[in-house]
């Protein structure tokens, strides 16, 4: 381990990084900060993202197997109420992490959130309210960014990587700001009424534009 820094700030995960890879480092500083400046609720999320554009600077076909127990519990708060960590954790360490994600993560976490669009993570009908939509729509845009991380650090310069890395940062704090949102305790009535306002909003938008 006397290659590897163990980071402590984004508990109850574990995050391990090279010790002298400049995109490790880099990873390191802006997650450490968005922990201090946004303290955000959504700490799974937060770790998926930022171990998981960690990835290419290890240089290996699978995901470490020192962070598969982290990624694995982050991904099975994520889903919740679905019971999802033995998937997980058994297939991050069987597969090559790009199948992993396509094969395995990917179909379960449309499943999930699905699941979530109708009963949300407590099992209570529409719990997101107006907010679930733009919750998701925030989910899916990082999904896009993080995929887009073996690129950047294999073909772009170096300069490139601190505007990568503030991209994923500021849609990050878009994201956790939904997620509180969506996870308010409120009565099925403020729900119901949160989301017919929503989806008639963004009818009436669409006419505008159309």
């Amino acid at each position: 381990m006397t290659d590897k820094v163990i980071h402590t700030f984004c508990s109850p995960y574990k995050l391990i990084l090279m010790k002298n890879e400049c995109y490790h480092n880099m990873i390191a500083e802006y997650y450490e900060n968005f922990m201090k400046t946004y303290k955000p609720l959504n700490l799974s999320v937060t770790y998926l993202v930022w171990s998981g554009v960690s990835f290419p600077a290890f240089d290996t076909y699978k995901f470490p197997e020192d962070m598969a127990h982290s990624y694995a519990l982050a991904f099975n708060t994520h889903q919740r109420p679905h019971k999802t960590y033995s998937i997980h954790v058994k297939y991050i360490k069987e597969y090559n992490y790009r199948y992993y994600l396509w094969l395995i993560a990917f179909p379960v976490d449309v499943y999930a959130h699905t699941m979530q669009f109708f009963w949300g993570e407590r099992d209570e009908f529409l719990e997101g309210g107006a907010f679930f939509i733009p919750y998701m729509t925030s989910h899916w845009v990082l999904l896009a960014l993080t995929l887009f991380t073996p690129f950047v650090y294999a073909f772009f310069p170096k300069v490139t990587w601190a505007p990568y890395f503030s991209s994923i940062y500021y849609t990050l704090a878009v994201h956790d700001y939904c997620y509180r949102m969506a996870v308010r305790n409120i009565s099925l009535n403020q729900r119901l009424i949160e989301f017919i306002g929503f989806c008639y909003v963004s009818y009436a938008s669409y006419q505008l534009l159309i």
